[in-house]
């Protein structure tokens, strides 16, 4: 045995005591974490109680507290909530952007939005609160903003790209809007060395240059606007109005059945109008989110998202199907030649009093009496 290999012996048991002690320390701040979350979770539900427009804010301030004191603690930008149903959290693929927000559903059915935006530099973790600072029923802002002159969403994807050597994050988000309109926002969020900003001019609609785009459309109505890593494209519904006359009343903007898409080119997101929007084939199933109308808690549902070939040896457990094609008069066999169906068995009833032989009062079998022939 060499003297490497010894020392390798010697020093293994401590090595081994060692990796046991920091896993025995990480379990243990994971479960004080999810002990504060249920604390964090119990002041979310009774936010979501409040039924008028200025205990609905209040709730949200103090919600909005405890979470910056949650957010504060060690290990909180890695650690995978579990308790948070009504809250959003979108974590960047690159790990360096955490976004955590919510909305307020007003009771006249406006919305407004809360939450924080958590930035990893060099291992050290920097926190900021997003300020919902815009009226609902105000036009979206086109210019940079900083995070208090936010106008609120809620974000659903984070989508890192490269631009001048820098990494800038583009944003796609909801906005519950007013009464009569819904919105779907693309954004970018931006990252310097101490702050952080929404806007930047990347976005390229037929040569004309935008700080984000915002889509109005009909409450009554969905857009549908997703990212497709596979063509590295943001594709989205195209809006017309329901009719030629409400042109330009975005409150009557439907789907119209045709896509469109933002494509990336290293320095712009460009428009392409009239794309063809496809399915991964690799997506099997489908996740959405369903209200269990017995407890009253979101659940989170997956459903099929391919056709099963039902010829397909591989899917075996599935229907059985045949195809059939339609006979010709040459090879249809005629009625009076096929064989008739068998009458089923008619099956012996039970008696519904005791369907399983049994003596109701004492459980035991019951013993059947022959007949004297």
């Amino acid at each position: 045995m060499t003297i490497l290999s010894l020392k390798l012996v010697m020093f293994r048991p401590i090595h081994i005591v060692a990796f046991l002690t920091y896993f025995t320390f990480c379990a243990s701040a994971q479960f004080d974490l999810e002990q504060e979350e249920i604390k964090l979770n119990q002041e979310l539900l009774a936010f979501r109680s409040e039924f008028t427009s200025n205990g609905m804010d209040i709730a949200s301030e103090n919600f909005s507290a405890k979470m910056k004191v949650f957010l504060n603690q060690e290990g909180a930008f890695d650690y995978e909530f579990k308790h948070l149903e009504t809250v959003a959290i979108i974590d960047s693929p690159d790990k360096k952007i955490r976004i955590i927000n919510w909305n307020i559903e007003y009771p006249d059915f406006s919305y407004s939005y809360g939450g924080f935006v958590l930035v990893k530099r060099n291992k050290k973790v920097s926190i900021y609160s997003l300020t919902d600072a815009l009226d609902p029923y105000e036009p979206k802002p086109t210019s940079k903003l900083s995070a208090d002159e936010w106008y609120g969403a809620l974000y659903y994807k984070i989508i890192p790209f490269q631009r001048s050597r820098k990494t800038e994050y583009l944003l796609l988000g909801w906005d519950g809007g007013t009464t009569g309109s819904n919105f779907k926002i693309i954004d970018v969020l931006t990252v310097s060395k101490k702050s952080i900003g929404f806007g930047s001019p990347v976005l390229n609609n037929n040569n004309k240059i935008s700080n984000r785009i915002i889509f109005e459309y009909a409450e009554r109505a969905q857009m549908t606007m997703r990212f497709e890593e596979k063509y590295g494209r943001i594709v989205m519904d195209h809006l017309s109005p329901e009719a030629t006359s409400l042109e330009g009343l975005y409150s009557y903007y439907v789907p119209d059945l045709s896509y469109d898409a933002y494509i990336y080119d290293g320095d712009y997101w460009n428009l392409k109008e009239d794309v063809i929007a496809v399915n991964s084939q690799q997506e099997s199933a489908k996740d959405f989110i369903q209200l269990n109308p017995r407890t009253g808690k979101l659940e989170r549902k997956k459903i099929k998202n391919g056709w099963i070939n039902p010829s397909n040896s591989i899917n075996k457990g599935e229907i059985e199907h045949v195809a059939r094609m339609p006979e010709s008069p040459e090879t249809a066999v005629p009625l009076i030649n096929q064989p008739k169906d068998k009458k089923p068995k008619k099956k012996k009833r039970k008696s519904k009093k005791d369907p399983y032989g049994l003596s109701v009062t004492t459980g035991k079998h019951k013993i059947k009496k022959r007949k004297n022939r």
